[in-house]
């Protein structure tokens, strides 16, 4: 009986899964690419501040500082995941919010 209760659960995370990319194509445009990109963006999103990113991405106020030059611009594995993960969180919503706003008010 718990093999026939586990059995939904898979079904439904990728139904999840496939209505959210459906909601990311129609609602939003790519978050970026670029490490360097990623980390500009997550530096206005830090309100400017080096050490809160640096501290978000756990790594250093001066790794942050060379990405931000260019002077890296290929980070190892785990810090690429921290990078788009933490740039898709901040970025999919506010450019959700922002298309439904423009969205007209019949099609709410």
């Amino acid at each position: 009986m718990s093999d026939d209760e586990q059995q939904p659960a898979p079904r439904r995370g990728k139904v999840l899964e496939a209505l959210a990319r459906a909601e990311r194509k129609v609602f939003t445009r790519p978050a970026p690419k670029s490490a360097k990109a990623q980390m500009e963006y997550l530096y206005t999103r830090a309100k400017r501040s080096t050490k809160a990113l640096a501290e978000r991405l756990g790594i250093s106020t001066r790794t942050v500082q060379r990405y931000r030059a260019g002077q890296l611009t290929t980070p190892r594995k785990r810090l690429q995941a921290v990078l788009v993960e933490e740039a898709e969180s901040e970025w999919q919503p506010q450019v959700r919010a922002r298309a439904r706003e423009r969205r007209p008010p019949s099609a709410a």
